[in-house]
C-alpha cells in the first residue's frame, strides 16, 4: 500500500477508519500507518481513526464524525454569545455514547442523550470544506442541554450564575423540548428553568 494510493482513495473523506482502509485495501499495515504518522502524511484521531494532514480541518465537522454527535451546551451556547466565556473546548451530544478524547486537534466531550431527545439541531455550511454540513443545537436546546446534563443547575441563584444573554430566546421551543423529559427530577429542574426565564425576559 503506497502512500499515494492511500491518498488518492480517501481524497474526499474527512475521517478514515480502520474499516474503510480494510474495505479499500483488504488489510491493515499497522506499521505502515505508523511510519505515515511519524512522517507527518497522517494524524491519528484516536483509535482506529486517521486523518490526512493536508486536509482542511473543521473542528465542528470533526467532532460530528467522531462520534455521532452535534455541538451543544457550552461551546454551542458561547458561539451564539448567550454565555460570555470562550469554550475552547468543544462539547457535544452524542446518540452514540459518552467520551471525552484529547488529541492534537483539541479536546472534545460527549454527552449521550436517549434518542428522542438526540434533536433540535440545524445544519451549518462547514467553513472549510465546500458542500459539508455541521450539526449544532438552536440556541433552545443548547440551553436545554445544559440545564438537562448539568444537575447543579437546580434554583434561580444557579440560573443567574450562568450570566445569560437570552435575546430572542423562544420559549415555545424550549417547552416543546421539556414535555419530552419523562425523569420527575430532570423535568422538575427543567421546569424551574424555563420559570426563571420567563420571568426575565
Amino acid at each position: 500500500m503506497r502512500f499515494l494510493d492511500f491518498k488518492q482513495k480517501f481524497i474526499d473523506f474527512n475521517i478514515i477508519t480502520s474499516q474503510d482502509i480494510r474495505n479499500a485495501f483488504g488489510s491493515i499495515n499497522q506499521s505502515q500507518l505508523s511510519s505515515w504518522k511519524n512522517k507527518k502524511y497522517i494524524s491519528s484521531i484516536k483509535k482506529g481513526m486517521y486523518i490526512m494532514n493536508d486536509t482542511k480541518i473543521d473542528l465542528l465537522l470533526l467532532s460530528n464524525e467522531i462520534n455521532d454527535s452535534y455541538i451543544s451546551l457550552e461551546f454551542a451556547l458561547s458561539y451564539y454569545q448567550i454565555i460570555p466565556e470562550i469554550t475552547p473546548s468543544i462539547t457535544a451530544v452524542s446518540n452514540n455514547r459518552n467520551e471525552i478524547l484529547s488529541n492534537d486537534f483539541g479536546n472534545f466531550y460527549y454527552h449521550k442523550i436517549t434518542s428522542k431527545l438526540f434533536c433540535g439541531f440545524v445544519l451549518m455550511e462547514s467553513q472549510a470544506q465546500k458542500n459539508r454540513f455541521v450539526r449544532i443545537a438552536e440556541k433552545e436546546k443548547a440551553l436545554f442541554d445544559l440545564v438537562y446534563f448539568r444537575k447543579d443547575l437546580r434554583d434561580v441563584d444557579d440560573f443567574k450564575s450562568l450570566r445569560l444573554n437570552i435575546e430572542k430566546i423562544k420559549l415555545s421551543r424550549m417547552k416543546e423540548f421539556i414535555s419530552l423529559v419523562r425523569a420527575p427530577q430532570t423535568k422538575k429542574r427543567l421546569d424551574n428553568f424555563l420559570s426563571y426565564l420567563n420571568a426575565i425576559i
